[in-house]
């Protein structure tokens, strides 16, 4: 017998000298359209002995022509053409054996019955319509055998396969020396794969000496014939060096070539190239073009570039819509930091829309992958209840985390927690360890607050130098609040002497930086003459300022105050609605003066009897104050 082979996917093929009427009657009925009929023709031909007829059956079940496209049926086909030695069904049915094939019908008839909740894997229904299964599962070892035999017979891409197998140890033991063989056999069979092949062999160094010159020689004649990998091999070599002159300009051509191709990678590289404008004329569009179709391959690392290129804007403004959603896609194959900008981005709302479940849902994903900040920011949306329900426990395990690893923010509210005995038991001692940390870095809160609890006596004896000191630095560092406790101490609340001018001073400092506290306590201070004559005037404007604040106590002396007349003009009305705002936030003597105005109408319309119950609230929530 002879044969004949010729290239292309189920195009070659071998036809052995048997009848040829049946073929050829065969192939002349699939040409008008009939492909029962040349399916007919073609059994009969196979059973008078005829290999190509049992391939070309096995094509019409493959590409589902005129029958139910089934690659076990195809299978089938493919071993009977291959038993006899039809070489290109040989290497058909190796490749069939390292991929595997499913009936697209079925596995989506499965797939919709497990949504539904049952497994229709076993169904009668796919059991009489597929007897023989609906899939071809994968088989290494087989597929090694067929393309070895086609190889043998002289079929080169299955020499190139073959030799790729032996390289990576598929379906057979690892074996150098039989990668290199076949590699040589499908190179000089013409095959660019096997010259491919050879490539990686002499660059990796595989059962032979590394030569990354002579791996760059068989890359080229591979890419010189269109062979897609080799060229983004040898643009590769080119980029770093290796067996050819470092060259940014070729690495880009060969890079834009395999792009044009579709290559995944090579799309990543030529988008970078001409983004930035190094190896290839800088060209926004076409750099947005290739990331993006790399980025829809799948390529992970286009998902992070296209992030941050639509985060910058590159030339146009930015598109954080845009941004939002390749950051989505990097967090989703696992790119922490990614994670964390995706929860950013939700919860500022600056990407689609505000969403705090998303964003606790992308920053508990990136906590746990041991991002600090997230941890962080997941601990303060259960502290606070915001995009998840709160949890004080997995507040204080996430503040815990964020501490431990140096956020010195998680070090301050992990410590209030152990004081306020939030999601633990109380513990002074983690308290000021957690804060001492924080202070030792410069932290302006960390030093206030420690200087308070030094102040309180937590920790034992009230230390009072230490406070001051703590104190201090925080308020040079402009954080009020510290500045308002400084006045606190200078006003004599605790065991130091009183320094009126020193307190004023600092409650002064505190108030300009808008702490209602200090607003209302310089007020005080002012309205009292402390430092000299009594000065209304400026006291109301003080407690204005608090007022506004929300600032119970300042509301009710400026009720005093505008009732009186004193420092402002005398309005009853206004000093009525300021008795009314005190007690609304629970001021005693507010809600006594506020029943009073409105028992006698007052600057307000007469209310006698809500009046007298404002009354009564004051006089037993004084009394309850007493006891």
């Amino acid at each position: 017998m002879s044969s004949k082979a010729s290239g292309g996917l189920f195009g070659a093929t071998v036809r052995l000298m048997a009848p040829r009427g049946g073929l050829a009657r065969g192939q002349n009925a699939l040409g008008r359209g009939r492909p029962m009929r040349a399916l007919s023709e073609w059994k009969a031909a196979y059973a008078a002995g005829d290999a190509e007829s049992a391939f070309e059956i096995s094509r019409l079940y493959f590409e589902g022509k005129g029958v139910i496209r089934d690659p076990v049926e195809g299978r089938f086909w493919l071993e009977r053409a291959a038993d006899r030695g039809h070489i290109q069904a040989q290497f058909e049915l190796g490749r069939l054996m390292l991929a595997g094939a499913r009936q697209w019908d079925a596995a989506r008839f499965i797939e919709r019955a497990r949504a539904l909740g049952s497994d229709a894997s076993d169904s009668p229904i796919l059991k009489a319509i597929y007897p023989d299964g609906y899939r071809v599962e994968v088989d290494p070892q087989e597929a090694v055998r067929w393309l070895t035999t086609a190889a043998e017979s002289g079929h080169a891409e299955a020499a190139a396969l073959r030799a790729a197998l032996a390289a990576e140890g598929r379906g057979c033991e690892k074996d150098p020396a039989t990668a290199l063989r076949f590699a040589t056999q499908a190179a000089e069979g013409g095959s660019a794969d096997g010259l491919f092949r050879l490539g990686d062999i002499y660059y990796q160094g595989l059962g032979v000496d590394k030569d990354p010159a002579r791996a760059a020689g068989y890359y080229e004649q591979a890419a010189k014939v269109g062979h897609v990998r080799a060229k983004v091999a040898l643009a590769t070599l080119y980029l770093t060096g290796q067996g050819r002159e470092k060259d940014l300009a070729a690495a880009g051509r060969w890079y834009e070539e395999a792009a044009e191709s579709g290559d995944a990678h090579a799309l990543y590289q030529a988008g970078l190239m001409r983004l930035q404008g190094d190896a290839l004329p800088r060209n926004i569009p076409r750099a947005e073009t290739y990331l993006r179709r790399a980025g829809k391959a799948g390529y992970t690392p286009a998902f992070v570039t296209l992030a941050e290129f639509y985060s910058r804007g590159d030339g146009a403004p930015p598109d954080l819509r845009e941004a939002e959603i390749w950051y989505k896609r990097a967090g989703e194959v696992g790119d922490v930091q990614a994670m964390f900008i995706a929860g950013r981005l939700a919860a500022t709302g600056d990407g689609s829309v505000q969403s705090l479940p998303e964003a606790a849902h992308w920053f508990l994903r990136a906590a746990e992958k041991g991002h600090p900040v997230a941890a962080y920011n997941i601990a303060s949306f259960y502290a606070g209840g915001q995009g998840v329900a709160r949890d004080l426990e997995q507040a204080f395990r996430w503040y815990e985390f964020a501490a431990e690893q140096g956020i010195v923010q998680a070090q301050v509210r992990l410590a209030r927690m152990c004081i306020e005995g939030d999601g633990r038991a109380k513990d002074p001692d983690a308290a000021r360890f957690w804060l001492e940390k924080a202070a030792q870095s410069g932290d302006a809160e960390a030093k206030a607050l420690l200087g308070s609890l030094y102040l309180s006596g937590v920790f034992g004896a009230r230390e009072t130098a230490k406070a001051v000191d703590l104190l201090h630095e925080a308020a040079s560092a402009g954080f009020s609040p510290a500045a308002t406790q400084l006045g606190h101490i200078y006003a004599g609340r605790y065991d130091l002497d009183a320094r009126p001018q020193d307190a004023l001073r600092w409650y002064a400092i505190a108030a300009e930086a808008g702490q209602a506290e200090a607003q209302f306590l310089l007020a005080t201070l002012l309205r009292q003459g402390r430092m000299g004559s009594p000065n209304p005037q400026e006291a109301a404007k003080w407690y204005l300022k608090a007022a506004d604040q929300g600032h119970a106590g300042a509301q009710f002396e400026l009720g005093v105050m505008h009732c009186t007349g004193e420092g402002v003009g005398k309005d009853l009305q206004l000093g009525a609605r300021y008795y009314a705002m005190a007690a609304e936030g629970g001021h005693v003597s507010a809600m006594h003066n506020w029943g009073i105005m409105l028992m006698k109408g007052l600057g307000v319309e007469k209310d006698e009897a809500t009046g007298r119950a404002f009354v009564e609230k004051a006089s037993l929530a004084a009394a309850v104050s007493a006891n």
